[in-house]
């Protein structure tokens, strides 16, 4: 990672030029030479030797500081073991096991004479820092007191402020799909795409998005802390990716700022394995804002699924969160612009963009012409974010439309406004309890989702048309069984229905991978399937009450009776819609004519209404008709769902 680029003076630094101040030239230069006392300097203090460093050891072992809370942060201790596998990392040759060993090895290491170019002092300053600190060391008798590197970075670099950032969902890409988390830090810059961004991510140079999961969930890629300029993360989330971003600007001290930089140094190309759902991009962001206070340990904080938006909750249970600021996508400013305005309007806008129409065609009044040319230059930078003009085209239109509007007296537009924040959305688990009834037989059933949203659950703080779930278990006691099975588990769901409008064409997709237990024949015969399927189309807004979309969908599955494969084509249309504030309601109808292995065709269709009863808690009810597999059967429904 390349280094941080500005910091706060160090204290000696501060004291050194509080001295210089105390200092009067002019008064010394009046004092008479006869009446002035003779300057007394102070013996410098002994270089440390073997038998304080023995003693030093000593009082770290009658501290438990191999043991303290902090010690672990700055190693990325989780349990007995470090979350770091770069051996790098490490001075003691089982540090990454052994606390102890680690922490006495570093010790011993900042009290050895330099013999190398780079000191432990200056590979590990933060270390240094807390241990000197703990034990009362005068550093001014270490052989290597201070890193004159990391101390001119942090003076040049100066920070004042560091934010937590969250770049909303982007379903297009697996990586992304949960959202992401990375660290803003602001030093002497007065805009804030001139900061440091800090990010942790796998490097790889994979296209594939299916082999990039896959390889990130089982740990094949390492990841990397890197620093670059906010302003690149801007243009690339969301300029090119269209996502919102949100600033959660953090309570941090000058001094708890030194040490989160001090931390960030101690990383620089330092490798680990990277994890998708665990020591992902979230979660050892946390140990950097950790590293920044002792004693808040957010990284304890987690669950067996580490979630962007998690990690963001985490951090502001602690009340770290000073201010929070919304930065709208490329996108999100045409869809503001655009909402306001006539259907002649946006279509001039878009002939403006895309060079069909030039700005001395308008004849509309002043104040029409102003929004027109706005959204018109709005959308033609979107465009350009997202590669469709080139850069040359881009320009002349771009000055054309912004000198046409400059012309005109007419004020400038309204930020885009601001949707209710992700961290103000429900929680991403949910466990819901129910009863219903299906093949004539009556049950209960518990169901637990680990993460993370569905369509009709409560949209405020998350990404309209898009769904997003992950090991999705339920378990049912039916009344004739009398024992729990299950009934299905959805390793993960994905729907991506983002509504087409004038300005922007998303496809619509869906994927569906896991088992479900489905009854067959006229028997009513449960097997289980192993299923995997997709489909794409189109999703369109219902004016403000929800979207509709149409999908062309194919599916595959594994049965547990011969011919023990089906695989089948069809459709489905759906909607997601909130007729009432508290009332979500998603009718659906599905096709599907299986053509190889265990043909059929099957058809369903039904709807589910919920009800927001609080914060954290709904009221779901179901209703459905459904034909598969020769079997003919109304389901019935009415659960319980809790959001923690």
């Amino acid at each position: 990672m390349p280094a941080p680029t500005r910091p706060y003076p160090h204290p000696l630094c501060l004291g050194l030029a509080a001295l210089v101040a105390l200092i009067n030239p002019s008064a010394q230069a009046q004092e008479s030479p006869a009446t002035a006392e003779p300057a007394t300097v102070p013996a410098p203090a002994a270089p440390y030797d073997d038998a304080d460093l023995a003693a030093f050891h000593r009082r770290a072992d009658d501290l438990r500081l191999a043991e303290d809370p902090y010690w672990a942060v700055l190693l990325h201790r989780s349990g007995r073991t470090s979350r770091v596998d770069d051996p790098a990392f490490f001075i003691a040759p089982n540090g990454k096991h052994d606390a102890r060993a680690e922490l006495h090895a570093d010790l011993a290491a900042f009290f050895a004479p330099r013999d190398a170019a780079r000191h432990a002092v200056d590979r590990f300053p933060a270390r240094c820092e807390w241990l000197c600190e703990r034990l009362g060391v005068d550093r001014a008798r270490l052989p290597v007191p201070f890193s004159t590197e990391v101390e001119d970075i942090i003076a040049n670099l100066a920070p004042r402020s560091a934010s937590l950032v969250f770049p909303a969902a982007y379903m297009n890409t697996p990586a992304s799909m949960f959202g992401h988390t990375m660290l803003t830090i602001r030093g002497r810059n007065a805009s804030a795409l001139l900061d440091q961004t800090v990010n942790y991510a796998a490097l790889t140079t994979e296209s594939n998005g299916l082999i990039f999961a896959i390889k990130g969930i089982c740990g094949l890629y390492p990841g990397y802390y890197s620093l670059m300029p906010y302003y690149q993360k801007v243009q690339e989330y969301a300029d090119l990716d269209q996502r919102d971003l949100w600033e959660y600007e953090l309570a941090l001290n000058p001094a708890d700022l030194r040490r989160m930089v001090l931390h960030i140094w101690e990383l620089r190309g330092i490798a680990s394995d990277y994890f998708f759902f665990d020591e992902n991009c979230s979660y050892n962001l946390l140990f950097l804002i950790d590293a920044a206070r002792p004693g808040l340990a957010i990284n304890q904080d987690t669950g067996a699924w580490v979630i962007p938006l998690d990690t963001v909750r985490a951090v502001a249970r602690t009340g770290l969160i000073a201010k929070t600021t919304y930065r709208p996508s490329r996108a999100s400013n045409v869809r503001a612009l655009a909402a306001p305005l006539a259907d002649d309007q946006r279509a001039a806008a878009r002939a403006l963009a895309r060079g069909s129409l030039t700005p001395a065609a308008l004849t509309t009044p002043v104040p029409a012409r102003a929004q027109t040319l706005d959204l018109a230059a709005e959308y033609l930078r979107a465009l350009r974010g997202r590669k469709e003009i080139a850069q040359g085209a881009y320009q002349g239109r771009l000055h054309a439309i912004l000198s046409a509007r400059s012309a005109l007296a007419a004020p400038p537009p309204p930020p885009a406004p601001a949707p209710v924040a992700p961290d103000q959305g429900h929680d991403s688990r949910r466990l819901s309890v129910g009863v219903g009834q299906a093949f004539h037989d009556r049950y209960a059933e518990l169901g637990l989702r680990p993460a993370y949203h569905d369509l009709l659950d409560p949209g405020d703080g998350y990404l309209p048309g898009t769904q997003i779930g992950f090991a999705d278990l339920t378990l049912r006691v039916y009344e004739d069984e009398r024992r729990p099975v299950i009934e299905r588990f959805d390793v993960i769901t994905l729907r991506s229905l983002a509504a087409r409008d004038g300005f922007f064409a998303p496809i619509a997709w869906t994927l569906d991978t896991g088992t479900v237990r489905e009854h067959m024949g006229r028997a009513h015969e449960p097997h289980l399937h192993a299923r995997i399927g997709g489909g794409v189309g189109a999703a369109y807004e219902l004016g403000t009450t929800g979207i509709a979309w149409a999908l062309i969908e194919a599916d595959t599955r594994w049965i547990d009776r011969d011919p023990h494969y089906a695989v089948g084509f069809g459709g489905s249309v759906g909607a997601a819609l909130t007729p009432l504030p508290r009332v979500s309601v998603g009718p659906y109808a599905r096709y599907r004519w299986y053509v190889l292995g265990d043909t059929d065709e099957n058809w369903e269709f039904g709807g589910e209404a919920r009800l927001k009863v609080a914060p954290d808690a709904a009221l779901s009810f179901e209703a459905g008709r459904h034909a598969a597999w020769d079997s003919l059967d109304t389901r019935l429904a009415i659960k319980v769902l809790f959001y923690f």
